[in-house]
């Protein structure tokens, strides 16, 4: 009987969903985002199948986008988008991917929970296999003439936290890529006039920075037509795994970058320390290099953690800016352009970041951003160096002049330096105190303060067994209907509010709180610390909270709010106590105890306090109880059961086991 209650909610739930209303196409002038109107299912990568979605449509708890971000970079998840189109015209409509970063993208259109039609897409797909270009992700819409199917979307390796996807006609898909393809188009024919010039700069005057910018600006270049898919596209269309190596080529990129900054600025000269950072940062790259193609190589088994490129970008962008305006400080007026290509690159970085986590709109200037920055970076890179050369020229004569003025500027900056180290240092030993501080309140809140001093101590906690703790088991009546009443943020107030009062409750007592788990709330009594009085102290504890509980249900239905009724279970026995795991870790119980206070809160009722004998025979004394009976529970045999009613005076025992 339960089982057919459960099948006929999750076919409700299936049908409810279907008749959410499909977007509906009619204006073929206009795209439609399918991504803002789609729902989200984030799963473990390959676990869950079409098959299980279209036989099992209520089983999956679908999300909106606008409530969840995907995890960029993170190849551990996959993404599943649902949605429905109704294509109210006779003309055909496209689905596009503006991204064509993605690795693996898998589209499903059904009807009636059979699979119509499949794309595979994705930058990982072979070229051969691909019906369009790798740059350009898109497939053809089946439905038409009013027709409204459901599209089932699978990504996996998304390099963005927001993916637009749009539904448009043909027409607009043309024009779309006739735009794209113009601006790419003289995208790469400005990088590949930057070369020559360059290359001819270097012929005629044999300086090293002209070449090194060469170079650079080719890598860059190939970056850049790597973020699009272009290189796929034109280069390895049969080997599409290459591109996984991206990470590997931005620290190449990376490191160019610093060698020409060290060129240009001449920072060997002018600022030596700066120079020895820029050799440290590149030190780093090809560490993140060597990581980076490691973990490809070993399909990502050593986890995004290592990716340092990130971090070690922010170090070369701040390099680069502090670098410039120290030789600008000195007069190299050419480290002006230097700064301001820089602080346009990093500006169209920030930008695409913003956009890729949601916080800007989909557009031309938000999704090229990075690119145009980088346009316009080595734009100003190459006015710098065509102005380093003329300035060049007219320092010559002045050239022993101005090594002796750096000279005594850079024992100035020496001296800075060190003050500024100095004060950082005093600063970060003051911020480490209050950090140590702040970490060990912390510990104190997470685990008792016996583990956290035998933790201080030795370094580790030993597991220990308690022969006599008192176990309190508590779990929420009905809690999953009750639950889909509320939205998200009411349900977890409504947890938070009962369970702060038991915190508040057993604070009172000698008891430690071990854990949540969703609905459950579970302590015990009798540890870290034995003390003999944990049985009467636990139920008396019991007792409070099933008077808070009666309180505040008599109090709700008298203003006509909603409740949560609790089942409280008390068992006394042996545990077995310790820490489990090295990240996150927490004090932990394990033992049939806990199984059988588990079990008096499964076969109470609610506001009732149910007790094993075991705890009865140790509380009876001071606590008036009432006897259930045997009572047959799962998996055990039949259990003697009491409801703890309340406090006795003392010489008043408690209840007595009634037979017959």
């Amino acid at each position: 009987m339960n089982r057919l209650v459960l099948i006929l909610l999750i076919s409700l739930l299936g049908e409810s969903w279907a008749g959410a209303g499909p977007i509906r196409i009619s204006d073929l002038t206009e795209p439609y985002d399918l991504y803002k109107a789609s729902e989200l299912l984030e799963v473990k990568a390959g676990r869950i199948s079409i098959d299980d979605l279209l036989q099992n449509p209520g089983r999956y708890r679908f999300v909106p986008t606008e409530n969840r971000l995907i995890k960029p970079y993170d190849h551990q998840f996959g993404y599943w988008f649902r949605f429905q189109i109704t294509n109210e015209t006779d003309r055909e409509v496209f689905m596009q991917f503006i991204y064509a970063g993605t690795e693996f993208i898998r589209v499903y259109e059904t009807v009636d929970n059979r699979i119509l039609t499949l794309h595979k897409l994705g930058s990982l797909q072979p070229e051969p296999a691909a019906p369009f270009r790798k740059s350009i992700q898109f497939c053809p819409i089946q439905a038409r003439n009013g027709q409204t199917h459901t599209f089932y979307v699978y990504m996996e390796g998304v390099y963005t936290g927001v993916l637009p996807i749009y539904a448009l006609s043909t027409t607009r898909l043309i024009e779309s890529q006739h735009y794209s393809d113009l601006f790419y188009g003289i995208y790469y024919g400005f990088i590949l006039i930057i070369i020559v010039y360059s290359l001819v700069l270097y012929i005629r005057l044999r300086e090293q920075g002209n070449l090194r910018y060469a170079i650079w600006v080719f890598f860059i270049g190939l970056l850049m037509a790597l973020f699009r898919g272009h290189t796929s596209e034109f280069f390895w269309p049969a080997n599409p795994s290459i591109e996984r190596y991206s990470a590997a080529l931005s620290s190449i990129t990376g490191v160019l970058h610093i060698l020409f900054t060290l060129t240009f600025l001449r920072l060997r000269l002018q600022a030596p320390r700066f120079y020895k950072i820029g050799i440290g940062i590149v030190v780093l790259y090809l560490i993140s290099f060597v990581l980076n193609v490691a973990n490809v190589s070993l399909n990502y088994q050593l986890g995004r953690q290592i990716d340092i490129v990130p971090v070690v970008v922010l170090l070369e962008g701040t390099f680069s800016i502090v670098a410039g305006l120290v030789t600008l400080r000195k007069g190299f007026r050419p480290a002006l352009f230097y700064i301001a290509g820089n602080l346009f690159f990093y500006i169209g970085i920030f930008v695409f970041l913003m956009y890729t986590y949601g916080q800007l709109p989909f557009s031309f200037w938000t999704y090229e951003s990075i690119h145009l920055g980088v346009g316009v970076e080595i734009l100003f890179f190459a006015v710098a160096l065509t102005y380093k050369v003329n300035l060049l020229k007219k320092r010559r004569q002045e050239a022993e002049q101005e090594q002796i003025r750096l000279l005594v500027e850079n024992k100035r900056l020496v001296s800075e330096q060190n003050a500024m180290l100095e004060q950082k240092v005093q600063q970060r030993t003051e911020e480490l105190q209050v950090a140590k501080q702040r970490s060990e309140e912390l510990l104190l809140n997470i685990l008792p303060a016996e583990v956290v001093e035998e933790l201080k101590q030795t370094g580790r906690s030993k597991p220990r067994r308690f022969d006599r703790v008192t176990v309190l088991f508590t779990d929420i009546v009905n809690f999953t209907s009750m639950g889909e009443r509320l939205s998200p943020e009411e349900l977890v107030s409504e947890i938070d509010y009962y369970y702060r009062s038991f915190d508040a409750i057993l604070s009172q007592y000698r008891i430690e709180k071990i854990k949540t788990i969703g609905d459950a709330y579970l302590c015990a009594g009798g540890l870290p610390v034995v003390y003999p009085e944990n049985p009467v102290e636990v139920v008396r504890a019991a007792l409070e909270m099933r008077t808070f509980l009666l309180r505040n249900q008599h109090e709700r239905q008298a203003n006509g709010q909603q409740h949560f009724e609790f089942r409280i279970g008390v068992h006394t026995g042996p545990v077995v106590a310790g820490i489990v795991g090295d990240r996150k870790f927490a004090y932990d119980i394990w033992g049939d105890t806990v199984n059988t206070a588990a079990r008096m809160e499964q076969y109470g009722e609610a506001g009732k306090v149910n007790i094993s004998e075991t705890t009865f025979r140790l509380v009876k004394e001071q606590i008036r109880c009432s006897y259930r009976g045997k009572i047959a529970v799962k998996n055990k045999e039949a259990l003697d059961m009491y409801y703890a009613e309340e406090l006795v005076e003392e010489g008043i025992p408690g209840a007595v086991k009634q037979t017959g």
